[in-house]
């Protein structure tokens, strides 16, 4: 489980894919809204308006950060190894980084199919195997 969410190396399927960076997303906004929290952060009843409610809680605020890294680095493990079923290398990875790329890059990623059989990356993740594979 730990190489599923932290591991750079191998591939994972769509649908493996689609509910781990779900996870992992949930956690990364939830982890956010408590940073913003923690330091402070108020949004007026319109959303126009911010203001600074209380000094932030250093401890708060150092968990809360660690916390999100940890789940950022888990979304980027998943990605790297979904850009690798593609037969792509894990650098792409780095299109999730930019604002509003992310989600165009995450539906790229939840349609676009494995290659089939193993590649430079690993052995496929569904098992499937190309024919000249299977006879060599």
């Amino acid at each position: 489980m730990l190489n599923f969410f932290f591991g750079f190396e191998g591939r994972v399927r769509r649908s493996n894919y689609f509910f781990g960076a779900l996870v992992a997303g949930c956690l990364y906004s939830v982890l956010c809204v408590s940073t913003f929290a923690a330091m402070g952060v108020h949004v007026g009843e319109r959303l126009h308006s911010v203001t600074w409610d209380f000094e932030p809680s250093a401890v708060g605020l150092a968990i809360a950060c660690v916390l999100s890294l940890i789940a950022l680095w888990a979304m980027l493990a998943l990605t790297v190894k979904r850009w690798h079923d593609v037969g792509m290398t894990g650098w792409f990875a780095l299109l999730t980084l930019p604002p509003f790329a992310n989600g165009m890059v995450f539906l790229l990623l939840c349609l676009l199919p494995g290659t089939t059989g193993a590649n430079r990356f690993g052995s496929d993740p569904r098992g499937r195997v190309v024919a000249h594979e299977a006879t060599a």
